[in-house]
């Protein structure tokens, strides 16, 4: 017999939500105690786009755990019953409320470091690179490496596939049946990005790409994809710097520049981390698409390889919170699927 107490449970918030609320009500009292209008314009600007995204990532989810249970040949039937379940309905729905109040917290924050900090600690990263590396800097090690050869762009061309393994990697957990994997993971993913736009406010850097911008010039038509996103990044890094003056109107707030900790190399290491517990046949590909995460990011500038390294350490550290306080149970096999 269930307990009374049981639905009272089921009615308090995810840590999650928790989350989610507190990074958004802190960047936005940060940013307006510091003269940035935070108002309803800037959740309309940014709100809405999220929230149409919502549909693509049900579907994208769904479709995922479809073609595994089909490989698996598993009954698809049964995942669905699971998943349309209202109570299943809404916890996916729930998670992706607080994943928009995240998104927003982190992008807004991320942008604004310009106007928040303006010391730049790129010299001391290209040390500190330099130190752990027997004094071979890696970014030039790499460029001298892989210059007129395919791997180059080809790497160049993995990285900028990036969101689009982030997102099946973050549709499928959101569709996952079993809710406490569900909680979990997207804690551990949100946790990761609060954490990192935080240490981008705390030990602000650009990047190799634009401080020392001469070590990528005879690259710059091998590396298209990356040149491309940078030269927009830059142009709206340089309307936040000139907006010091009070005089800001007009940016982006999806365009900001940071490079420690690399969070593109912290999600991939969290992917593989966390499925090597829970869905271990992805370990490996997972771990591999780290690796050439990192080293795409250092050969193409937009990271200093000590960036990478602080990504996987915070990764490892965000995924060992999340298991305190969104804790996975051991399955029981006479149970089924639980909703949240």
């Amino acid at each position: 017999m269930t307990s009374p107490a049981a639905p009272r449970r089921r009615a308090l918030p995810f840590a999650l939500e928790l989350l989610a609320l507190a990074a958004f009500v802190a960047v936005v009292v940060l940013l307006r105690a510091r003269g940035l209008r935070m108002d309803a314009h800037a959740l309309r600007f940014t709100l809405p786009p999220m929230l149409a995204s919502l549909p693509r990532i049900l579907v994208a989810g769904v479709a995922l755990h479809v073609v595994v249970a089909l490989v698996r040949r598993r009954p698809v039937l049964g995942f669905l019953r699971a998943f349309v379940r209202p109570g299943s309905l809404l916890g996916w729905a729930r998670i992706c409320a607080a994943f928009m109040l995240v998104t927003f917290a982190y992008a807004w924050l991320k942008v604004c470091v310009p106007l928040l900090n303006q010391r730049l600690w790129d010299l001391e990263l290209w040390r500190l690179d330099r130190a752990l590396h027997l004094g071979f800097a890696p970014n030039v090690f790499l460029v001298e490496l892989l210059a007129g050869t395919p791997l180059l762009g080809a790497l160049d061309l993995w990285y900028s596939f990036w969101i689009v393994t982030v997102f099946a990697a973050w549709a499928w957990a959101a569709a996952h049946p079993d809710a406490a994997r569900r909680r979990n993971f997207a804690f551990a993913c949100a946790l990761l990005s609060v954490a990192g736009s935080w240490l981008y406010l705390t030990l602000p850097a650009l990047g190799p790409c634009y401080a020392y911008p001469e070590l990528f010039a005879s690259v710059t038509g091998e590396i298209r994809h990356a040149a491309g996103t940078q030269a927009a990044l830059a142009a709206n890094y340089a309307r936040m710097v000139a907006g010091r003056d009070g005089t800001l109107s007009q940016f982006n707030p999806y365009l900001g520049v940071a490079a420690l900790p690399s969070l593109h190399v912290g999600a991939h290491w969290l992917f593989a981390l966390w499925a090597r517990r829970h869905a271990r046949p992805m370990f490996l590909p997972l771990a591999a698409a780290t690796a050439l995460t990192f080293v795409a990011s250092v050969a193409t500038g937009w990271h200093y390889a000590v960036d990478g390294y602080a990504g996987m350490l915070l990764a490892w550290l965000v995924l060992a919170v999340a298991d305190r306080v969104e804790p996975i149970p051991a399955p029981d096999p006479a149970k089924p699927v639980s909703d949240p």
